[in-house]
């Protein structure tokens, strides 16, 4: 095995990776124990054979030997194989010298217990383990792990005959194994370490490998082909390529096994018989565990979800928005899951699907099925093609001409993900409606939980109740509010508001904006961007329940909700703000933003301690508001009047502007500024006389409380029923 050879492979790899862009995540590196060792792994592509060694010697610094099947042992290429330490699963020293290199820990070996390319990905029949393609019908094969349990049990046997000085079988194990006495011999013990890959997105196509080929080889073998499509867009197309490593498994564990059975069945076989069988018995048990400890590591994309959710699906026609539902809530079940590995997919951004956001994992999934005449769309619905999805194809074929069900298969093993699409992609409208909205207040709670445990100080934060999201629902209205508070206040705010919206007939959903009803340290590690997302599960929830859904906010509230209507313009009905900041009076404000830079630079460099604050003692509810300030609060503020400023054309609902004339933080011309830009043809603004800024609370708020009802019930008349 030449050194030379492998780095010059993994200096190719390397730029490679860089040049084309290939995306590669690895995972459990920690795994990766100083033992000899015996790595088994899945098999979809061809691009396996040089990404693991690859792998294992950057993050390692171990050469990795490779088993491979005897065809690519060819020409060039097979010559080459060599020299990278790769050996042939026909040549007849095998057994002998991968059983000697995991002794001396001189190799570790990488093997694939499928045998050949599972393309199928078909692991499961029935709940048991096997396999099913030209190669293999039945279970995988046990070779790998009966190669780490006998370097494990030669090991052992050497070293006590050593021990014992018993000059036979000492004279057995070294001419067997090539040994030169116990110095030669790792006394750590042999592990199995599984190996997953997981590729996202797959889709295969022509591509520039494929063209290549073709150009300068002419017609292509059929079967070479459809690699080169699957395994070329996987490079070229900005596919991510998970490598993880499992918990390493002690071959030790299983021969100790052995031999305690071996005491039961003594007189039932010949010595040499009673081991190979038991010892057979075991590399079953092994494979097995390796080979779940596989497949349950494959990382679930959202592709995985949506692909097997239109395999559990009873029927032959769903709802759109029920699909979206009963993902959100399998993928949600699964995030609570520790058993499970989830790629980002599967966790970033998903609100979106329930929310009517665009989610380009979704969009990306729908036109997969589309594509291959699995789905249509008609009349809100998805019709499943039923015979199309479940269609056998030929095993060099199928990753062509049906990758849904391909990815299908591969999340097959997994059973937390299974049982939950089975449960909820078959539920009522009615009961995906109503868990909808209970996941989403959940995780609405359980943030906030978490956000108030992290920075609780007995004598510093605010009283848990003032900060909470709450839902006040009207079981009779049809009409539903998303109401957000001010800057360094929390729900508590605009409940009074809620509460008299609710009066008369509305469903409420308080958000609460993260950084807020904690303690305000936490207002130095969010972002805007984070406060939007809290106003979209509002808006997710509300969306469950009523057909009309109007969006607003108080101060920062409402500049956040103005944003909300242009993003879902068509699908909000109506929008307030009160006293939105779209110009702040405090000129040293915009100071903000070059200050905050400085800190950081500061910090870098260790001249600081901290973010620069300011005092807000002098808070209108100094019993719901912080009385204190970070200026990369102030920032993000800025940023949102900002985001705000240039999205407002593309508010197209009903919009009510309303604005203290004599707010001491907000100026009255930015309001002003405010309504002229906004797209919106129906659209009222009311300067009305106080010279307070917070007037959703106090004196007078009753009037603000009904010019905003008078705009509801204005806009519930005119949605069409």
């Amino acid at each position: 095995m030449g050194l030379t050879a492998y780095k010059t492979t993994c200096a190719c790899l390397s730029a490679m990776k860089t040049m084309l862009g290939v995306r590669l995540r690895v995972t459990g590196v920690e795994n990766l124990v100083d033992r000899p060792t015996l790595f088994v792994a899945n098999h979809f592509t061809r691009i396996e054979t040089f990404l693991i060694p690859y792998v294992i010697f950057q993050h390692a610094g171990r050469q990795v030997r490779s088993l491979g099947t005897h065809s690519v042992f060819k020409g060039l290429f097979g010559k080459y194989f060599k020299a990278l330490g790769g050996m042939s699963t026909r040549d007849a020293r095998r057994n002998r010298t991968i059983i000697r290199e995991l002794m001396t820990g001189r190799h570790d070996w990488v093997i694939y217990p499928e045998g050949g390319l599972i393309k199928n990905k078909k692991t499961v029949h029935k709940g048991r383990l096997r396999l099913n393609n030209p190669d293999r019908h039945g279970p995988p094969h046990t070779g790998a792990a009966m190669l780490a349990l006998k370097a494990q049990m030669c090991k052992h046997r050497y070293l006590k005959a050593c021990e014992e000085d018993d000059l036979r079988r000492i004279e057995y194990y070294e001419d067997s194994y090539g040994l030169n006495g116990t110095d030669e011999v790792r006394q750590a013990g042999v592990v199995v370490v599984p190996v997953t890959l997981t590729f996202y997105p797959m889709r295969p196509s022509r591509n520039l490998i494929n063209r290549l080929a073709k150009l300068l080889v002419g017609e292509l073998d059929p079967r070479l082909d459809e690699e080169l499509q699957v395994e070329g867009s996987i490079l070229l197309a900005g596919s991510e390529i998970c490598i993880h490593f499992g918990e390493p498994i002690e071959a030790a564990d299983y021969l100790d096994k052995v031999t305690a059975l071996a005491r039961r069945v003594i007189g039932m076989f010949s010595e040499s018989n009673r081991t190979d069988f038991l010892l057979r018995q075991q590399a079953k048990r092994l494979t097995e565990a390796c080979m779940r400890s596989i497949y349950h590591n494959t990382e679930i994309n959202f592709d995985h979800l949506f692909c097997y959710a239109l395999r559990a699906f009873q029927g032959d026609r769903i709802v759109v928005e029920d699909l979206r539902r009963a993902l959100y809530l399998a993928a949600t079940q699964l995030a609570d899951c520790d058993a499970v590995r989830l790629h980002r997919s599967v966790l970033d951004g998903i609100t979106s699907l329930v929310s009517g956001e665009p989610f380009g994992p979704w969009e990306s999934a729908v036109r997969l099925a589309c594509n291959e005449g699995i789905l249509r769309i008609q009349d809100g619905c998805y019709v499943v093609n039923r015979t199309a999805l479940d269609q056998p194809h030929e095993f060099h074929k199928i990753r062509l001409k049906n990758m849904t069900q391909v990815i299908a298969n591969e999340l097959e093993p997994i059973k937390p993900a299974v049982e939950a699409l089975n449960r909820y992609v078959n539920l009522s409208s009615s009961q995906l409606t109503m868990r909808t909205s209970e996941a989403l207040r959940q995780s609405d709670a359980r943030l906030y939980e978490r956000d108030y445990a992290s920075v609780f100080e007995p004598n510093g934060s605010k009283p848990k109740d003032v900060g909470e999201p709450f839902f006040l629902e009207s079981h009779n209205g049809k009409v539903g509010i998303v109401l957000a508070h001010g800057y360094l206040a929390c729900p508590e705010q605009v409940r009074p508001l809620a509460e008299y919206l609710h009066h008369q007939g509305c469903s409420v959903y308080g958000v609460r904006l993260p950084g807020h009803g904690t303690a305000p340290k936490q207002l130095t590690d969010v972002s805007w961007q984070d406060w939007m997302d809290s106003l979209m599960r509002g808006y997710a929830v509300i969306r469950q329940h009523c057909r009309e859904v109007i969006v607003g906010g108080f101060s920062l509230g409402g500049t956040l909700a103005l944003l909300l209507a242009a993003r879902h313009a068509g699908e909000i009905d109506g929008v307030f703000s009160i006293n939105a900041p779209m110009r702040l009076r405090d000129r040293r404000a915009s100071l903000v933003p070059a200050i905050v830079r400085w800190n950081g630079v500061m910090r870098k460099l260790g001249l600081s301690n901290g973010h620069f604050q300011r005092s807000n003692s002098d808070t209108e509810s100094p019993d719901i508001n912080y009385e204190l300030d970070y200026l990369t609060g102030i920032r993000e503020v800025r940023r949102a009047m900002d985001a705000c400023r240039k999205r407002l054309w593309a508010v197209t609902a009903p919009a009510l502007i309303i604005q203290a004339d004599a707010d001491p933080l907000v100026g009255p011309d930015g309001a002003k500024a405010l309504v002229a830009r906004l797209g919106s043809k129906n659209k009222v603004f009311l300067e009305l006389p106080f010279d307070r800024h917070v007037i959703v609370r106090g004196d007078g708020c009753e009037a603000i409380f009904e010019k905003v009802n008078q705009f509801v019930q204005r806009v519930g008349q005119l949605t069409p029923a």
